[in-house]
């Protein structure tokens, strides 16, 4: 049915005897001694979704980048004034100023609010060369400007997790139902003007590393079934638990198969552990 793309840089895996290259978001060329898999690119289509109204997810946004000519990614509303979204949706130096997003809109390009962002930080973990992914801790706060609150209609904040001080938290298990919205590439090609959902359930961690290799704590993968799936487009949307205004945010999209919906799961960035969740809090107080 359809593909959601919230801009996400392409990790291409080369499918080679025992080491894989892949573009990390900075494009630079890098060698692993993963397992071998298939092609891999970030995350960001929701592929074999259904349509979705803003009323239902009023803390959906769409990260608007000026100097790169508008829609970029997905990104949620945590209170009135900060948000999430990935960190390689960030990363790539544009002014603040030129930066907004639109809420409360089930099109990405009119109706809803328009709200300035003021400063936004990526998690300093994120790129570090110590890390075992380059895309690890792959998660960014922004914050609009003092006269630019995130409110009105269909504008709401979403709950986040409590603190998780496990390498392994089980708020999320393997099997737990998740929901992702966002908008993005369908499957003619472009990248859709209303918003989208898909359910799936979280896949075991075990299974996950299995696929892609050893994962580590701040990751969590989304099963595909039946080709339901994000692929590239929807970076920094938000995966959920939860119905109504008692949705809790779990993830944020990161990266994935860049063969959409072929079976390999989409990896997230996992918001309960506990070097993020504590940098959330304590840049944000959410």
């Amino acid at each position: 049915m359809l593909k959601i793309a919230t801009f996400l840089f392409a990790i291409f895996v080369l499918n080679e005897a025992r080491y894989h290259r892949y573009f990390d978001p900075q494009n630079e060329l890098i060698e692993t001694k993963w397992m071998d898999r298939k092609v891999v690119g970030n995350s960001g289509r929701i592929v074999n979704g259904e349509p979705a109204d803003i009323a239902d997810f009023p803390y959906m946004l769409v990260l608007i980048d000026l100097v790169r000519g508008g829609f970029r990614c997905g990104a949620s509303v945590i209170s009135l004034h900060w948000s999430l979204s990935a960190a390689h949706c960030t990363d790539i130096g544009t002014p603040y100023h030129m930066v907004n997003f639109r809420g409360g809109s089930t099109n990405r390009s009119n109706g809803g609010f328009i709200f300035f962002v003021q400063q936004y930080w990526n998690h300093p973990l994120y790129g570090h060369p110590d890390n075992a992914r380059r895309l690890a801790y792959d998660i960014s706060i922004l914050r609009t400007q003092s006269d630019s609150p995130m409110q009105g209609l269909h504008v709401a904040p979403v709950a986040l997790p409590p603190n998780c001080n496990n390498d392994v938290c089980c708020n999320i298990c393997g099997g737990t139902t998740i929901v992702v919205t966002g908008w993005g590439v369908t499957e003619t090609g472009s990248t859709s003007q209303t918003l989208r959902q898909l359910t799936a359930p979280v896949m075991s961690l075990a299974e996950c590393d299995r696929i892609w290799g050893r994962m580590g704590p701040s990751f969590f993968c989304k099963a595909t079934i039946n080709g339901r799936d994000t692929c590239g487009g929807d970076s920094g949307s938000p995966l959920v638990t939860g119905t109504g205004s008692g949705r809790v945010q779990h993830g944020v999209v990161s990266f994935g198969s860049t063969v959409c919906g072929d079976g390999a799961p989409s990896v997230n960035i996992r918001i309960e552990h506990s070097i993020i969740r504590d940098w959330i809090r304590q840049l944000s107080g959410v």
